[in-house]
C-alpha cells in the first residue's frame, strides 16, 4: 500500500508543478491576486490578536490573563474547525465522487480502496491548508504576548496538524455515513450533510455566547459563578473539545507551568485524530468501487416541475433548469448554505448581546457599518455564483442557440433569476438587522434602499462580466469564479460597494453633525438617490448591452 501511495503522490506533484506553470502563463492575475490576498490577511490577523491577546495578558493578574487569552484563542479555533468539517464535507464530494481523476485511478492495476485512501487525503489537503496558512498567524500572535514565545509557537504548529486532522476527517466521516442512508439521491446527501453539520456547529458555537457566560458577575455572592468560569478556561484541561485541547496545549507551554496537563492534552488530541481519522479509512476505503458507482451514476428520481414555476415561456423554463440543476448540485448547494452561515452568524449574534444603544451617536455608525458589511457579503455571493452561470450552460448551449433570440433571452433569465434570488433574503436579513440595532424609519429606509441599489447593480455587473469572460468548457463554478474574469468581476463589484459606501458617508456625516437626528438625513439622502439611482441604471444599462454584444459576435 504505501508503494502505491508514494506512486500516486509523486504523480500528483508533478502534476501540480505542471499546472503550476501553465497557470502562471495563462492566469497570472489569478496567481498575482491570491498572493496579494494572502499577504494582507495574515499580517492583519497576527495583528488583530496580536492587539487581543497583550489586552488580556496586561490585566493585573498575568497568569488569569493568560487564560483568558487561552479561552479567546480555543473560540477562534473552535469557529475555524467547525466550518473546516464542512469545507472537508465539500471538497471529499467533488474529489471523490465527482472528479475524473477518481474514474481514471479506478482504472489503474492496483486495489480501489488505495485509489479511494489517496484521494481522501487529497481532500483532506484541499480542504485545511488553508486553515494551517490562517491558524499560523494566531499562534504567533499568542506566542509574541507570552513570556515563552518560542516554546508556545513551536507547541501550537506542532498540535495545529492533530486539530486540522479531526475536523477534515469528521467531514469525510459524516460524507461516508450519508451516502449510505437510503432515501436520497446521490450526491445531494452531501449537501444534506453540509447543512446538518453546519446547524450543529452553529449551534455548539452559540452555547456560552450570552454575556453571563462570559462575564464574571463583581458581586461577593458570585463565587459559584466564578468558579465555573474557570472550570471552563482551556488551561482547567476538562473540556475534550479539540479547540479547547489545543488552547490548553499552548497555555501550558507559554506559562512554563502544568507539564502534565499539557502532556494530557496533546496525547488525548492526537488520540481523537487517530480514532477520527481511522473511521473515516474504514468507511471510505472497504467497497469504494460499489459506493462510487452507486453515488456517481445515481441521478435521483425523476423531477416533477417545480411548484413555482408553473406559467411563463422560454424565461420560465431556463429559471426552472437552472434551479433543478442547482439543487441537484451538493457543491455548490453547501458552499451556498455555508456563505450564507457565516451571514446568519453575524446576524444573529446581534440577538445575543444587549444592543440598546444608549448614546444616538453610535446608533448612526453602526447602521452604516451594517450597510456597508450587507454589501461586501453581497458582493461575494454574486462572483461566486452569479458570475458562473453564463459559463455553466456550456454543455448545452448548442441546443439553447437554437431557440429564436436566445442570447438575449438567456442574459435576460439569468439577471431576472440572480436578482429575485438575492434580493429577498439580503432586505430581510438586513431588515432584521437594523432593526435590531434599535434604528427608525428614516435609517432602515437608508439601509432597504441601499440593498435594493446593490443588488441590483451588482447582478447586472457579474452577469455581464460572466458573459464576456466566459468558461464553457469549465463546469466547476468554484473554478470558473476564482478564474482571470471572476477576479475583474470581484474588484468590479467591490468597487460598487466603496462608492455606494462612499455616497452614505454623508448621509451619516449630517446625522452626526445635526444633533444625531433622523430627520437631518432626509435632504441628504434624497440628494444621494438622485446621484445614485441613474449612476446604477445607466451602470446596468451599459454592463448588460457591452455582454449581448460580446455573446453576439461569438461563434458558436
Amino acid at each position: 500500500m504505501l508503494r502505491v501511495l508514494a506512486l500516486l503522490l509523486s504523480m500528483k506533484a508533478r502534476s501540480l508543478r505542471g499546472a503550476m506553470a501553465s497557470m502562471w502563463e495563462g492566469n497570472r492575475l489569478k496567481v498575482l491576486a491570491g498572493a496579494l490576498t494572502l499577504s494582507i490577511i495574515a499580517p492583519a490577523m497576527f495583528l488583530l490578536f496580536r492587539f487581543l491577546f497583550s489586552q488580556l495578558v496586561a490585566l493585573p493578574s498575568p497568569d488569569f490573563g493568560l487564560a483568558l487569552s487561552a479561552r479567546l484563542l480555543s473560540s477562534a479555533f473552535m469557529a475555524f474547525t467547525v466550518f473546516l468539517a464542512v469545507s472537508s464535507l465539500i471538497s471529499g464530494t467533488s474529489t471523490l465522487f465527482r472528479s475524473g481523476e477518481t474514474a481514471f485511478l479506478l482504472g489503474m492495476p492496483f486495489q480501489a480502496g488505495h485509489a479511494a485512501l489517496f484521494r481522501m487525503f487529497e481532500s483532506w489537503f484541499y480542504a485545511g491548508w488553508s486553515t494551517i496558512l490562517l491558524g499560523i498567524p494566531i499562534i504567533a500572535a499568542f506566542a509574541s504576548e507570552t513570556g515563552r514565545p518560542a516554546s508556545a509557537a513551536l507547541a501550537g504548529i506542532l498540535m495545529l496538524i492533530p486539530l486540522v486532522l479531526v475536523s477534515v476527517a469528521l467531514g469525510t466521516v459524516v460524507m461516508s455515513l450519508l451516502s449510505r442512508v437510503g432515501g436520497m439521491t446521490g450526491l445531494r446527501r452531501g449537501a444534506a450533510g453540509a447543512v446538518v453539520l453546519s446547524a450543529a456547529g452553529l449551534a455548539v458555537f452559540f452555547q456560552g455566547m450570552q454575556p453571563s457566560g462570559i462575564v464574571i458577575p463583581d458581586s461577593s455572592a458570585s463565587l459559584d459563578a466564578v468558579q465555573r468560569f474557570v472550570a471552563g478556561l482551556p488551561q482547567a484541561g476538562h473540556s475534550p473539545w479539540p479547540s479547547a485541547l489545543f488552547a490548553s496545549v499552548l497555555s501550558s507551554a507559554a506559562s512554563g507551568n502544568g507539564a502534565g496537563t499539557a502532556i494530557r492534552a496533546s496525547l488525548m488530541l492526537w488520540g481523537e485524530a487517530f480514532v477520527v481519522c481511522t473511521a473515516a479509512a474504514l468507511l471510505v476505503c472497504p467497497g469504494f468501487r460499489r459506493m462510487y458507482s452507486a453515488v456517481s451514476g445515481d441521478s435521483g428520481r425523476p423531477e416533477r416541475s417545480l411548484p413555482v414555476f408553473r406559467l411563463g415561456g422560454p424565461v420560465r423554463a431556463m429559471m426552472e433548469k437552472d434551479t433543478i440543476l442547482f439543487l441537484r448540485d451538493p457543491v455548490q448547494l453547501s458552499q451556498l448554505g455555508l456563505l450564507l452561515g457565516l451571514f446568519v452568524l453575524y446576524a444573529g449574534s446581534l440577538g445575543r448581546f444587549p444592543l440598546a444603544i444608549a448614546s444616538r451617536l453610535w446608533l448612526g455608525v453602526a447602521v452604516y457599518m451594517n450597510i456597508s458589511f450587507t454589501g461586501f457579503v453581497i458582493a461575494t455571493l454574486l462572483v461566486r455564483f452569479c458570475f458562473p452561470s453564463t459559463s455553466l450552460e456550456g454543455p448545452g448551449l448548442n441546443f439553447l442557440l437554437q431557440v429564436p433570440g436566445a442570447r438575449r433571452f438567456m442574459l435576460r433569465s439569468k439577471w431576472l433569476q440572480s436578482f429575485t434570488g438575492i434580493l429577498p433574503v439580503m432586505l430581510l436579513t438586513g431588515f432584521y438587522s437594523t432593526w435590531k440595532l434599535g434604528a427608525g424609519a428614516i435609517l432602515m429606509a437608508e439601509a432597504l434602499g441601499s440593498i435594493l441599489l446593490l443588488c441590483f447593480a451588482l447582478v447586472s455587473i457579474n452577469i455581464s462580466l460572466g458573459a464576456i469572460f466566459p468558461r464553457f468548457d469549465d463546469n466547476s463554478a468554484a473554478s470558473i469564479a476564482s478564474g482571470q474574469g471572476g477576479i475583474i468581476a470581484a474588484f468590479a463589484s467591490m468597487g460598487y460597494v466603496l462608492v455606494v459606501v462612499s455616497a452614505l458617508s454623508m448621509a451619516t456625516k449630517a446625522y452626526l453633525s445635526e444633533g444625531f437626528r433622523e430627520r437631518a438625513m432626509v435632504q441628504p439622502m434624497s440628494l444621494l438617490a438622485l446621484f445614485l439611482v441613474p449612476v446604477t441604471a445607466a451602470l446596468t444599462v451599459f454592463t448588460m448591452r457591452g455582454a449581448y454584444r460580446s455573446m453576439a459576435a461569438r461563434d458558436f
